[in-house]
């Protein structure tokens, strides 16, 4: 029996992303309108809550993973 893993996607973010990413998880203002973040949603990074926006749990993995040396600019998701 072989079982097949699914082929993991390299998620490589670019220098605003980012910082978008880390600015929503540092709580900085954020503003109405911003093209990096609706990236972000469409990634499934951020999702909006109330009017305040927050990281989803594949976001904060992202982050923490991009803190990491040897893994920076990316995570396996």
């Amino acid at each position: 029996m072989t079982d097949k893993k699914p082929k993991l996607k390299l998620l490589v973010l670019s220098q605003p992303q980012r910082a978008c990413l880390e600015g929503i998880s540092n709580r900085r203002p954020q503003l109405p309108t911003d093209a990096v973040r609706d990236e972000l949603v469409a990634l499934g990074l951020v999702v909006q809550q109330g009017a305040k926006w927050a990281l989803t749990p594949t976001g904060k993995k992202v982050l923490a993973a991009g803190s990491n040396r040897r893994n920076s600019g990316g995570f396996s998701v």
